[in-house]
């Protein structure tokens, strides 16, 4: 069983009340980076404004850590993923000799979702869940060592 995966069971059999501003705070990893990737285009700074929720949050508190997590890994698989398209598009469109250039608003997909997924488990995580990312959540919940360590 995974660490954060037994913290959640732990938790909710407790039925344990997360404090205001430790919601706020899951919340909130989730939110800049959602914030910051509109602004860069998802190119790896959001992973870095993730983890300043932990310079903020003084509890430690495992759901907080959950939710730092899972923004910083959501948002890593953002910021490759915005790399490699950034790549393709540049080959395709020397390749094509700028008509390629017709694809680029087929980078919304990928953009919309980058910001909305993050908007939607922040919604979850203020709410005091521990709302998952399709399939991401469930690894995270998995992990045996946290890429953020408390």
């Amino acid at each position: 069983m995974g660490f954060f995966r037994s913290a959640m069971q732990e938790s909710l059999a407790r039925g344990e009340a997360l404090s205001p501003q430790d919601r706020t705070h899951a919340a909130a990893a989730h939110v800049l980076g959602a914030i910051v990737g509109i602004f860069t285009a998802g190119l790896f700074l959001p992973v870095v404004a993730t983890t300043l929720v932990l310079i903020f949050n003084t509890s430690r508190h495992r759901f907080v850590l959950f939710h730092v997590n899972q923004a910083a890994w959501f948002q890593l698989l953002v910021s490759v993923a915005a790399s490699v398209f950034g790549v393709v598009f540049l080959v395709i469109y020397f390749m094509t000799c700028g008509l390629g250039v017709l694809l680029l608003p087929l980078a919304i997909i990928p953009w919309a979702f980058s910001v909305l997924a993050p908007l939607w488990v922040a919604l979850g995580a203020y709410q005091g869940r521990w709302a998952l990312y399709p399939y991401l959540g469930d690894w995270v919940l998995d992990e045996k060592q946290p890429f953020i360590d408390s």
